[in-house]
């Protein structure tokens, strides 16, 4: 079994933390959920620690290039964001582009295998041997560690539970003001993770 070693992977869905984002804003906290906006550098801060960072894989609909979150990966993390956009409106396409790119860094660093940070709540197809879920179970087994983050609402059941089991469970709803902001409203609150 190799060594684990000190560093981060970190894959998000963007559009699953912003769609459920939104609902969390309109539905439990009672903000306007086409002003809810993500704070990415919190957000990134949140999911990676102090870890230092080698891959990051940011699927589905993102940010537009002049966007802060890019600064601060390129400048602060040294790291160039693999961007995968959505194409279309159809979900999978980017899941399966994301687990692509997770199978890759798994095979790449897997003689120090290192944490896989994955921001979704998406937990479908595992009993057709599709998703996340049933790819994270291989990783946990060939030594990696493991973090999810999702909002709490919209995580599937069995990958919160796999997550809490074999690794660590972060909730979004828990750090909402630090990881969000209302355009023209609540400003971000400073991250005390």
């Amino acid at each position: 079994m190799p060594i684990h070693a000190n560093y981060s992977c970190l894959y998000v869905d963007n559009s699953n933390i912003y769609i459920e984002g939104q609902r969390v804003a309109e539905k439990f906290v009672r903000e306007t959920r086409t002003d809810f906006r993500i704070y990415f550098p919190n957000l990134i801060k949140l999911l990676t620690g102090k870890r230092p960072v080698k891959e990051v894989v940011w699927g589905g609909s993102t940010p537009p290039e002049s966007d802060d979150v890019w600064g601060f990966l390129r400048g602060t993390l040294h790291i160039e964001p693999d961007l995968l956009k959505r194409a279309g409106g159809e979900n999978e396409t980017v899941d399966h582009l994301v687990q692509l790119r997770m199978h890759r860094h798994v095979r790449k660093y897997r003689h120090a295998p290192g944490t896989i940070v994955l921001a979704t709540g998406d937990g479908k197809g595992y009993h057709r041997e599709e998703g996340f879920l049933y790819d994270i179970e291989g990783f946990v087994a060939d030594g990696w560690q493991l973090e999810v983050a999702s909002w709490e609402h919209a995580c599937h059941k069995k990958l919160r539970e796999f997550a809490e089991k074999h690794g660590k469970f972060i909730s979004l709803d828990q750090h909402y003001y630090e990881v969000s902001f209302i355009r023209n409203g609540r400003i971000v609150q400073p991250l005390n993770a």
